[in-house]
């Protein structure tokens, strides 16, 4: 009850009125209003040290005249705030910005909020994949395993009667959660435990409340394993040989890459694109660009998902997870990309490859061939001397394990850090 009222409560006024005086838009039926969905305290406080990190990570960009930062979100409340508040530490790092850059946040549905535009030709085939037996008997399968039905009976075993735990187990009793999904047995009302579990330490300024003593470490990577699967099954890579349950990024895919033109060509000394939105954006953009965690598929067989994949959550999509890519011209015109994950450096797959074997970084040409299809001219991949040609060195692998970091200085103009 102590988390049900700290939620109902979430939401700052003040913030939201100055929010629409700097002129934040949101999506058409939105409002700011308090309640369930807004950001906690904490929330505020990853996203203003995430924009002061930027600043301090690029102030070949953030600390000279003339940059142009636009700022989008996906026009849900919570998204347009993280964006503000990133903009709040962005210009505490780069006191410099101030009067040169707006507080104002578009709102742009189409390549933030793909999953619930109607407009897109993948949206009526995702909600099918959504509501397919296929993916509701994948999570189910997960969830039956023996270790899975075990943590969840040792939980609630915790908290009520043997006798109950039968019941719940044996379907006898089911309920509905507050958001109308049926819990039909121990498991599901084990992992609505977990839920409240994973929560609470991101609510700790809101509300004193530790569900850490239900759990063990081994019963809560159980859980874990369970919600990874989901994930990944419903938003993320999906299965094997299918593109449904991540194709629906694709316009935000492209907006990453036409701003890269578009930047130059209107900025040409530097510039970033911020954009802000939800896990059903970031998950299956990720798929889409092959990012860590996120390359291999699976078979439907494959329940012991932990050690079918590499996927862990936590690691690849938790709260506050971000995408950025660092774009950078040569004297001749030529841009390459860096990407990292989290603020860490990292590759992209699709058999994208690198401009040289151990590098971070990629000609945009060949991010265009490798994640949109588009061919590419001989030696497409590699980096050219100032007015020359291209090396004629080998291919590196495009997934390299291990890789060390390119010099910013092989390239001259920083352009825009554009990030999800």
């Amino acid at each position: 009850m102590r988390l049900h009222e700290a939620n109902e409560d979430l939401g700052n006024e003040d913030t939201w009125a100055q929010m629409e005086a700097d002129g934040v838009e949101l999506s058409k039926g939105n409002e700011f209003e308090k309640g369930y969905g807004n950001l906690t305290e904490l929330g505020t406080e990853q996203h203003r040290q995430l924009g002061e990190r930027l600043a301090r990570r690029m102030p070949e960009i953030f600390n000279a005249d003339g940059t142009s930062v636009v700022v989008k979100s996906s026009g849900e409340p919570r998204a347009a705030e993280s964006g503000y508040h990133f903009v709040t530490g962005l210009l505490h790092g780069t006191p410099q910005l101030r009067g040169h850059t707006t507080r104002a946040i578009k709102a742009d549905t189409t390549t933030l909020y793909f999953h619930k535009d109607k407009s897109s030709p993948d949206y009526k085939a995702y909600q099918e994949y959504q509501d397919s037996e296929k993916l509701s008997d994948y999570v189910g399968a997960v969830n039956s395993r023996p270790e899975v039905r075990e943590a969840a009976r040792e939980v609630l075993e915790k908290i009520y009667t043997k006798g109950f735990v039968d019941r719940l187990a044996a379907g006898e009793w089911t309920f509905k959660t507050p958001e109308g999904k049926q819990a039909k047995n121990e498991v599901d009302a084990a992992l609505n435990l977990y839920n409240l579990y994973i929560i609470a330490p991101s609510m700790a300024a809101e509300t004193k409340v530790n569900f850490a003593k239900y759990f063990t470490t081994e019963q809560a990577n159980v859980f874990a394993m369970s919600l990874d699967a989901e994930d990944f099954a419903e938003k993320g890579p999906g299965f094997n040989g299918s593109d449904i349950a991540y194709r629906n990024a694709r316009p935000l895919l492209g907006d990453f890459l036409a701003q890269i033109d578009q930047q130059t060509k209107d900025h040409p000394k530097r510039s970033a694109i911020l954009r802000f939105a939800h896990a059903e954006t970031l998950i299956p953009f990720e798929a889409l660009i092959g990012a860590p965690g996120s390359r291999s598929q699976i078979s439907s067989d494959d329940t012991n998902f932990w050690q079918a994949t590499d996927r862990r959550g936590a690691a690849v999509a938790s709260l506050a997870a971000n995408v950025q890519w660092d774009v950078f011209e040569s004297r001749s015109g030529q841009k390459v990309v860096g990407m990292l994950l989290n603020e860490q450096q990292a590759t992209f797959g699709r058999g994208c490859r690198p401009v040289s074997a151990n590098s971070f970084f990629y000609t945009v040409d060949e991010l265009k061939h490798g994640l949109t299809g588009t061919s590419i001219t001989d030696g497409g991949w590699l980096v050219k001397p100032d007015g020359g040609e291209p090396s004629s060195a080998p291919a590196p692998s495009a997934t390299a394990g291990t890789a060390t970091s390119s010099k910013r200085g092989d390239f001259a103009v920083a352009l825009p850090a554009t990030g999800a």
